[in-house]
């Protein structure tokens, strides 16, 4: 309860400070409304996590076709978006304020260190948010000094990029800072890194390796940059940057996707997603490039076979479970039971695994073949070890690629793209980050595969080839600030590409 009452009072104490100036509101003497610096950390993750990362990902986990509900009346699955997802509000109004005022007491109290870490996650929200949305208020949203803006500008994508990396690059020099007067676990709300620096720093860089990789449409990408930042970034087993659940917390303190998580993955009655898709197990299954099979250990981690036949089988995207759940929801690769949909499983915002396929690709756009396939093999075994394969098997699936031809692969950009765009797929499951590397691959089967397809019972809106490109601004935020937003319609929001997503 600690986690949850926290993250209440944080929210509470924003919306009064925030409104105060024009609401008159008195201050309660029994009813305290500041919130010592050191108690404020453990909000800033957790409402980064269970508010706006999993409502960031609820949706786009359908869109990126990791799974697939049981019958075919998904809106998601059928990318029939409304001004409805609540991504927008619970970073806006929970998340980004916790931030804020921890950037704002860090640098008033003399504790950089608290400082650094709101800014790093602050820049994590705002990416996450301008990578679904694209223009979106950053300069005009909530400093924590300013009474809040309730019709703040729009900054352009491309903006919203640079402040993002000054942002990282302002926590990096924060955390490099000596002249810190509280550590960072002082009331142990460090629930990440106990206090850390080191990991909260290496958090820093693999964001920044993150958002300038995102830039390889744009003449702006520089590899090299996005390497330096991947060489001071996460560099072992154990630096993830991952919220941990609790098996018999709250709703809030359990994983997301499972049935103990707040608004579930799944849950025994109504579930919102009931099967991993074809596509998944097609990835888990085969080869990239040549598509031979080749069985992944993780595939049975990460979802059990139909207990008929032993076979691994998922939905199509848009179907639903044919035949009905109850004559065969059995014969598909239930997302209950597996690896992700535990209750204490991690859902990181970043992890190593990443950083390695990070640096694979900017090596790889470098021309260093040899750098390139290094990195990836590691992406790879990092994320086996973190899902518990044994040694021997991680060996043998790296011996079938080799077999297969990966290192021959890598001498084409396009074939060792789909090495490191398919692993990383798998080793990401479930994180909104996958969609932007989708769309910047422009949904190829070239990197993807041959099981790529767009979900049948397809939104009519979206003529013949044309795949989604962006997300609906809420509601909330059109009535309210409608002048900022714009034309809010399917039509632009979903087909326009974003800054990011157009070459120039």
């Amino acid at each position: 309860m600690k986690r949850l009452t926290y993250f209440i009072l944080f929210s509470l104490a924003f919306l009064s400070n925030s409104c105060k100036d024009f609401l008159d509101v008195n201050a309660d003497p029994n009813n305290p409304q500041a919130i010592p610096l050191e108690s404020r950390l453990v909000g800033a993750i957790t409402m980064s996590n269970g508010a706006s990362m999993w409502r960031a990902a609820r949706e786009i986990a359908a869109v990126c076709q990791y799974a697939s509900a049981p019958t075919a009346t998904n809106a998601a699955e059928t990318w029939r978006f409304s001004a409805s997802n609540f991504f927008w509000q619970n970073a806006y109004t929970w998340a980004i304020p916790n931030c804020v005022d921890m950037v704002v007491l860090g640098k008033a109290e003399g504790s950089p260190h608290f400082a650094a870490a709101g800014r790093t996650l602050e820049a994590l929200n705002f990416g996450m948010l301008t990578d679904q949305y694209g223009s979106i208020p950053v300069k005009e949203a909530y400093d924590g000094i300013t009474t809040a803006r309730l019709t703040p500008a729009f900054d352009s994508q491309e903006a919203v990029y640079k402040q993002i990396i000054e942002k990282l690059d302002e926590a990096i020099a924060l955390f490099n800072d000596s002249g810190n007067k509280k550590n960072l676990n002082l009331d142990k709300g460090d629930i990440m890194y106990q206090g850390d620096i080191n990991k909260w720093r290496r958090f820093a860089y693999a964001l920044k390796a993150r958002y300038l990789n995102h830039l390889t449409k744009k003449k702006a990408y520089n590899a090299q940059a996005v390497l330096d930042a991947c060489a001071n970034a996460f560099n072992a087993d154990g630096m993830d940057a991952e919220y941990p659940y609790l098996d018999n917390g709250s709703a809030t303190d359990a994983n997301p996707w499972s049935i103990k998580g707040y608004g579930g993955f799944t849950s025994a009655t109504a579930p919102r997603y009931f099967s991993y898709t074809q596509f998944f197990v097609n990835l888990l299954s085969t080869t990239p490039v040549t598509n031979a099979t080749l069985k992944d250990p993780r595939i049975g981690i990460i979802m059990n076979p139909a207990p008929s036949d032993g076979q691994f089988r998922g939905l199509i995207p848009g179907q639903g479970v044919p035949g009905g759940v109850a004559a065969n929801g059995n014969n598909y690769g239930r997302v209950t039971g597996g690896f992700y949909a535990r209750p204490t499983s991690p859902y990181p915002f970043i992890t190593y695994a990443e950083v390695k396929f990070i640096e694979a690709e900017a090596r790889l756009r470098s021309g260093n073949k040899t750098a390139a396939l290094a990195a990836y093999q590691e992406g790879v075994r990092a994320n086996m070890r973190r899902l518990g394969v044994p040694a021997a098997q991680i060996d043998a699936f790296w011996s079938g690629l080799v077999t297969n031809g990966v290192q021959q692969h890598f001498d084409n950009l396009t074939s060792g793209l789909s090495h490191i765009m398919r692993q990383k797929y798998i080793a990401l499951v479930f994180n909104p980050e996958t969609w932007v590397d989708m769309r910047r691959m422009d949904y190829s089967k070239d990197i993807y595969g041959p099981s790529l397809n767009r979900p049948i019972n397809l939104n009519p809106l979206f003529a013949e080839g044309e795949w989604i490109r962006g997300m609906i601004m809420e509601g909330n935020e059109e009535v309210r600030n409608g002048a900022n937003v714009g034309d809010n319609s399917p039509a632009l929001r979903l087909k326009t590409p974003l800054w990011w997503d157009t070459k120039d």
